[in-house]
């Protein structure tokens, strides 16, 4: 999701509002750190802020340890949450969709389907049409971020699984 606290993009109120029709009970912050958020506008006043969160200011970069160290907290407050989560960063395609690739290479999907989850926030916020140059061009992104957080250079034959896991 875009960040239901963020105020940046003007999203928030729209994610925050989708967050309580939902029933979402636990959040995934992979944008700020708890100060940061708390400190947005209306954050007192947001559905957001009578949830559960694990903030984690995570960056773009899945090598850094930092950010790995986070993805291993991310992930067992996942397996550990009330459901439904919410999973968001700032406009929900980046960390989020990185994080959910990775989630997803974990329950075993394959690369397509990776990739065709991943262009949904792509859809949804560029309006990118499958079939077109700058779709394609996007959709191999995720395959290049994947790469560089494994330490592969090759993607075709790779067990999504195996690498996600180790």
């Amino acid at each position: 999701s875009s960040s239901p606290v963020n105020p940046e993009y003007n999203r928030n109120r729209y994610a925050d509002l989708a967050a309580e029709k939902y029933g979402i009970r636990s959040i995934l912050n992979l944008e700020d750190a708890e100060k940061t958020a708390r400190e947005y506008p209306g954050f007192e006043e947001s559905y957001y802020s009578r949830v559960k969160v694990i903030y984690l200011n995570l960056g773009v970069d899945l090598t850094l340890d930092y950010n790995r160290t986070s993805l291993v907290k991310a992930m067992k407050y996942i397996a550990e949450a009330e459901t439904p989560v919410l999973v968001h960063c700032m406009l929900g395609k980046d960390r989020a969709g990185m994080f959910s690739a990775l989630l997803e290479c974990l329950m075993g999907a394959s690369a397509e389907e990776i990739r065709e989850d991943y262009m949904t926030s792509y859809y949804n916020f560029y309006g990118l049409e499958r079939g077109t140059e700058q779709y394609e061009q996007v959709s191999h992104g995720i395959e290049t971020h994947l790469k560089k957080a494994f330490g592969v250079e090759n993607f075709e034959g790779l067990d999504l699984q195996w690498e996600a896991e180790h």
